[in-house]
């Protein structure tokens, strides 16, 4: 749901990175397939957290700054202004051979040097708990709250006339339950979520009779999603996959029923581990939206997603992603949008407590009423500096820039700095 996606990729530490002495040793359990550079242990460096009994408490805080050089993401109306950036998460969880329970928060704000209108805070605070009926039936539950914003840079906050973050929030439950039957596995979900925006000071109404542009929270909505899947062991590490997936929207507003909607899609795929070196895990179908409001067009698409992930070397992992998704608009002339994304990222684990990275990715928007598109690109390079298992340097860099739009959308590039030090249990 959110618009505008925010990048936080690193690469300013690589000015304080230290010149490599000697070969690394990479140790035996790195070589097991499926561990690749960025998700592997590091037990000199990894936080130990703390023991609780049968459970461990996890907690990190972070501290930085940067600079944004387009803030609102138009050319026209450049924006830029230097930042500072606040961050903390904690988490506890159970250590248990079977069942899980576990507690999670997370914070994260920005406050802006002078543009005080761009600062936001996010929040996320959750519960989860996996009861293990055999090692491969189970049943899990979750719940979370979470503080969210869109952009002021996503088109569809400057479409709606708006200039500056646009708060919300969801409450989310989510039950699934999973099982395997020889080859054969099983999978069900049910999903609620209630959005929830905050009205925003945008000025007057743009003509007589309509609502002021940061009247947002008339677009509130709920979304249930129901999922089915059914996967088949080809061989170790290789399945087939098919899902289908329903999810209804019901906007709180009764003005906005119009805009209400039921969405099927059904999916086949593969997960596939070729060689250790090459894995695969992408689905490809079909989607199609209907909406309660006969002047509404139907929406219908293919759909997909997919994860391609190459180890050329024990210390390089490159991985590529698509994916296609529907959101929802707050603008009052449009309902939603296809949001199709690319990227593809490359780390590199220079030293054993150095990973370096670059990506670049690219993500296409299309309005279907009314008819418009835009194509948004970044480039970015990345640096993370272990220092010890307690404190860790992130710095980064990106370049982004608007390839092309249609019906007056804006133009824009951007450049993005940012560094922070991380300290952790």
């Amino acid at each position: 749901m959110r618009g505008g996606r925010q990048w936080i990729i690193a690469g300013f530490g690589v000015l304080l990175l230290p010149l490599p002495v000697e070969a690394q040793d990479v140790p035996r359990v790195d070589t097991q397939r499926g561990v690749t550079v960025s998700g592997r242990e590091r037990p000199d460096y990894d936080p130990v957290g703390v023991r609780l009994g049968g459970f461990r408490a996890d907690a990190a805080a972070e501290i930085g700054g940067g600079y944004d050089s387009n803030i609102l993401g138009n050319n026209s109306g450049r924006l830029s202004d230097g930042y500072a950036g606040l961050g903390a998460q904690a988490a506890i969880r159970s250590d248990w051979s079977t069942h899980a329970l576990g507690v999670t928060g997370r914070v994260l704000q920005r406050t802006y040097a002078s543009e005080s209108q761009q600062n936001w805070t996010d929040f996320a605070v959750g519960a989860y708990g996996r009861y293990d009926i055999t090692p491969y039936t189970n049943v899990s539950a979750s719940y979370n709250l979470v503080q969210d914003h869109l952009s002021a840079s996503s088109i569809d906050v400057q479409e709606a006339g708006l200039a500056r973050p646009v708060p919300y929030y969801y409450n989310e439950f989510n039950v699934q339950a999973q099982t395997r039957l020889n080859r054969v596995g099983l999978l069900a979900l049910a999903n609620w979520r209630g959005y929830r925006f905050s009205n925003v000071d945008a000025g007057p109404p743009l003509a007589p009779g309509e609502l002021p542009p940061g009247e947002v929270s008339v677009y509130d909505f709920d979304s249930i999603i129901g999922a089915a899947g059914v996967s088949y062991e080809i061989s170790p590490g290789r399945f087939a996959n098919a899902t289908v997936r329903y999810q209804n929207i019901n906007y709180s507003d009764a003005s906005q029923s119009p805009r209400d909607s039921n969405t099927w899609e059904g999916t086949v795929g593969f997960t596939y581990d070729f060689d250790g070196v090459w894995g695969f895990n992408g689905e490809v179908g079909y989607l199609q939206r209907d909406y309660s409001g006969p002047g509404i067009k139907t929406l219908s698409a293919p759909a997909f997603r997919g994860t391609l992930t190459w180890q050329p070397t024990l210390l390089t992992t490159v991985s590529a992603f698509v994916g296609r998704s529907v959101r929802e608009s707050i603008r009052g002339n449009a309902v939603s949008y296809t949001a199709t994304v690319g990227s593809l990222r490359v780390d590199h684990e220079y030293l054993r407590n150095v990973i370096v990275g670059a990506e670049a990715g690219v993500e296409l928007d299309q309005y279907q009423q009314p008819s418009q598109s835009a194509t948004d690109a970044y480039g970015a390079v990345s640096a993370r500096w272990l220092i010890n298992r307690n404190f860790s340097l992130v710095g980064s860099y990106q370049y982004s820039w608007r390839l092309n739009a249609t019906a007056g959308l804006p133009d824009y590039n951007r450049n993005l700095v940012q560094f922070s030090l991380r300290m952790a249990l």
